[in-house]
């Protein structure tokens, strides 16, 4: 049996190097993985999570996928049979766990406009992952999906018998000519880019209707401003009238009491803008792990047909660091919410008996994706319910003497536009 290094026109120390950037990142992976894992299966209430649940599946996915790397540079055999069928197996699992975490949000979200669908309450539990109680899918049928269809794509290069040496690490060996480069390309790299254009394709459709949840609450939220604001000068009035020893009709009757600030409303721009970071993150993961690597088993094909050397020891370097990064960051931008750093906080505590009061692991900050688009979505909500109000006894306003018109009609106004334009 031969090394690893024999099929490669690299040296056997450049071989080294691409492995061990490898090795680094999977030990960054593996941490990442086990501290989700271990945080949901100690947590009742993430447990209870659907979208949670699909996390956990993409952990799994991530967990296994960082073990492959710690065969470094096996000689040919089963041992690198192993690391090929490893690194095919939970490498497309993970990124098909991506594609099921897209593929519900976008259901979630696209039930927006169906009569009888969701609130944008419900909605917006959707969109940040606690889901609808009455009618969550399964996720054992996403399970089995993505493990069988996993399991079937690592079944067709074993049977055509190419599985081997790949440069630093085991997988589809080049050396079997187009069989091999077309195995890589159907087996892996063509699902990976069309989970990552629907991922776009899904987040640019959500982030338009976050834009019109937003715009909605946040008109709500001026006209609101304004009604404080005309309650404040309403009894500043009184109070300088009251000073005079002015006795006025306005004084006999019950005072307006000043609405005070909602504990609900909330920066409609920041908790957008920290949404779409979020939203925006989850294809980028992909993008950053697999550019270098496409590119570089794209050269491998086109340089090796002409050459017969295809591999270029900078492009192996950045291929290792790119996908070193999809573990991490796949940990980070999925599973390190709000919630979970809650949670995680409150088993460090049992655990330790230390108290981890802030920090990343902390109970404290700005709060969770979910809060703010909840919160945003119950402004959206009243802005529904003071418009239909509107509505209602617009021709009863017309007719009657209402005094005099301020900012928050104005506010009215606005708010009526922005309804109009969510139907």
């Amino acid at each position: 049996m031969g090394a690893i290094g024999d099929s490669s026109t690299l040296t056997t120390a450049q071989l080294t190097t691409v492995a061990e950037i490898m090795v680094a990142g999977a030990f960054f992976s593996t941490l990442g993985s086990l501290v989700i894992i271990t945080v949901f299966l100690n947590s009742p209430e993430l447990r209870k999570s659907f979208a949670f649940q699909l996390v956990f599946g993409l952990a799994l996915a991530e967990l296994g996928n960082s073990f492959w790397p710690y065969f470094f540079m096996p000689r040919e055999g089963a041992a690198c049979e192993c690391q090929a069928v490893l690194l095919q197996f939970f490498s497309f699992a993970s990124i098909a766990w991506s594609g099921v975490i897209a593929w519900t949000l976008e259901m979630a979200t696209n039930t927006e406009r169906k009569p009888g669908g969701p609130s944008p309450s419900s909605l917006a539990a959707a969109v940040v992952g606690i889901g609808d109680p009455t009618r969550a899918p399964d996720v054992r049928k996403f399970h089995v999906a993505v493990w069988s269809t996993s399991f079937v794509l690592v079944l067709v290069p074993w049977a055509a018998g190419v599985y081997g040496p790949a440069g630093a690490w085991c997988w589809i060996d080049p050396r079997h000519g187009a069989e091999a480069h077309a195995l890589r390309l159907a087996c892996f790299y063509l699902p990976l880019w069309c989970v990552v254009g629907f991922q776009i394709r899904t987040y640019r459709r959500v982030y338009a209707r976050l834009r019109r949840v937003a715009s909605l609450a946040a008109a709500t939220a001026a006209v609101r401003a304004d009604m404080r604001r005309e309650a404040r000068e309403r009894e500043s009035a009184r109070a300088n009238e009251k000073a005079e020893g002015v006795e006025t009709k306005t004084e006999s009757s019950p005072p307006d009491a000043t609405p005070a600030k909602d504990e609900d409303e909330v920066d409609v721009e920041a908790t957008l803008r920290r949404l779409l970071r979020r939203l925006g993150a989850y294809p980028a993961v992909l993008i950053v792990a697999w550019t270098f690597p496409t590119i570089n088993r794209l050269n491998n094909y086109v340089q090796g047909a002409k050459t017969g050397q295809g591999d270029n020891y900078a492009l192996y370097v950045l291929m290792a660091l790119g996908m070193s990064t999809q573990g991490v960051g796949n940990a980070v931008v999925y599973g390190m919410s709000g919630a979970v750093r809650r949670e995680a906080a409150v088993l460090l505590e049992r655990w330790t008996g230390v108290r981890f009061g802030g920090g990343p692991f902390g109970r404290g900050g700005r709060g969770s994706a979910a809060g703010g688009l909840a919160r945003l979505a119950r402004e959206g909500e009243r802005g529904t319910e003071m418009s239909a109000r509107r509505a209602a006894s617009s021709s009863v306003a017309n007719a009657e003497e209402v005094g005099e018109t301020g900012p928050a009609d104005e506010g009215r106004e606005v708010l009526l536009e922005v309804d109009e334009s969510l139907k």
